[in-house]
């Protein structure tokens, strides 16, 4: 695609051809909804829904990009590794005493102290 438009030039409709039950719940699962990515899936499926099939892949690329850095991370990813090379570098040039901290919580287990400036003895 020359355009640049994240979206296949002949993506015509956001709906199976034939709806019926098994697809109705069929689509539950495929979809985002409940999940993190939900809130951009549906911002991107409106603004299709406003422009339609055609005018949609122009006017809703931003919200289509939004939606798939949310499902797979991909600049989170570049932006952590950009920060592990940097502190790698770093203590390899001898500016930092050790490359990453001892007692560094694992991921997804740090929960900040919102209230530390602020308790209530």
């Amino acid at each position: 695609m020359a355009t640049g438009n994240q979206l296949p030039d002949r993506y015509q409709t956001l709906t199976p051809i034939m709806k019926t039950p098994l697809s109705d719940t069929l689509s539950l699962p495929l979809s985002q909804q409940g999940r993190i990515c939900g809130f951009f899936e549906a911002q991107f499926f409106r603004c299709m829904e406003a422009y339609g099939a055609k005018l949609g892949r122009k006017y809703c690329d931003f919200e289509h990009r939004d939606f798939n850095e949310c499902t797979t991370g991909d600049k989170q990813k570049k932006r952590s590794e950009a920060i592990r090379a940097q502190r790698q570098k770093l203590y390899q040039e001898g500016k930092l005493g050790a490359a990453f901290e001892e007692n560094h919580p694992p991921p997804g287990e740090f929960k900040p102290d919102h209230f530390q400036w602020n308790r209530i003895n």
